[in-house]
């Protein structure tokens, strides 16, 4: 008996809420239609509720992105690193890695700032006044 608990444990934990979702989920699709069906039985014509997705993504985002990654690869290689070659780091390798990631992810930001200060802003301000 007590071998079938964690499994319990996990089939309740995964199981339930797909099984919640999928009823849910088939709910609100019958609800939806029978809604779409009754405007269209009294001659109205339903607007079409599905969000246009943009065709161009958000350069400036992508590039944040990126750099803050980059960014957070190399904080974690440089405490890693010098929690392990260096004496300052030994025994404190959490708050060395930690203080580190916080450091490079402050220098990326400041570098996507600085990049993104020197663009000319005109032609981002153009790009999301056409959409």
């Amino acid at each position: 008996m007590n071998d079938l608990i964690p499994l319990l444990a996990i089939i309740c934990t995964i199981g339930l809420p797909i099984v919640a979702g999928w009823i849910l989920g088939s709910q609100w699709i019958k609800s939806r239609n029978a809604e779409r069906m009754g405007l269209i039985n009294q001659g109205i014509i339903p607007p079409d509720r599905t969000p246009k997705r943009k065709s161009d993504p958000n350069r400036l985002v992508s590039l944040r992105n990126g750099i803050v990654l980059i960014a957070l690869g190399i904080g974690i290689m440089v405490g890693f690193l010098c929690s392990e070659y260096l004496v300052i780091g030994q025994g404190n390798e959490f708050w060395m890695t930690g203080a580190s990631v916080v450091f490079f992810l402050g220098v990326g930001y400041l570098a996507y700032f600085l990049i993104v200060q020197k663009m000319p802003f005109n032609r981002f301000r153009e790009e999301s006044e056409q959409e």
